[in-house]
């Protein structure tokens, strides 16, 4: 789903949108100001979960992640997406398409994006979480092949 320019559907954060997302990137855009200081106050038992994008598994990035002790969820190729990130980015698109007209700006994207986001309710992110167990028993029985998720 685009908008212009924008991608609401696309799975990059918006600040990737102005240039291609690497590896240096997404560490020092994304892991050191945003996931590092999160992971490292939740101890020992934090675990850090991405997909196999490319710059995600980038030697730089794994590099980081080691040198910064955090650890790591082991992610299969090819494996079904069971994260419900996916699932409020589909609400957000629909909240923002529905209630704004087209951005013409990427500011006014951003706006519009952060208004919607702090008005889902909370029922929303509650079952999704609550969702999860669900999600990986349909997809243990499925073999890792198809869910409706």
């Amino acid at each position: 789903m685009f908008w212009g320019a924008f991608s609401l559907h696309h799975r990059t954060p918006l600040f990737h949108v102005q240039g291609n997302l690497t590896g240096l990137r997404y560490r020092d855009e994304i892991l050191r100001p945003l996931a590092e200081p999160t992971l490292q106050q939740m101890g020992l038992q934090a675990v850090q979960q991405d997909d196999n994008a490319r710059p995600h598994r980038a030697r730089v990035v794994n590099d980081f992640l080691q040198q910064s002790g955090v650890n790591r969820m082991e992610w299969p190729a090819c494996s079904p997406d069971l994260n419900p990130i996916e699932n409020l980015w589909d609400e957000l698109d629909r909240k923002v398409r529905s209630n704004h007209p087209p951005p013409r700006v990427v500011q006014h994207l951003y706006q519009m994006l952060q208004a919607e986001w702090q008005a889902l309710p909370q029922r929303i992110f509650t079952t999704l979480v609550n969702s999860m167990r669900t999600r990986c028993v349909e997809c243990q029985n499925s073999q890792g092949g198809y869910t409706h998720y």
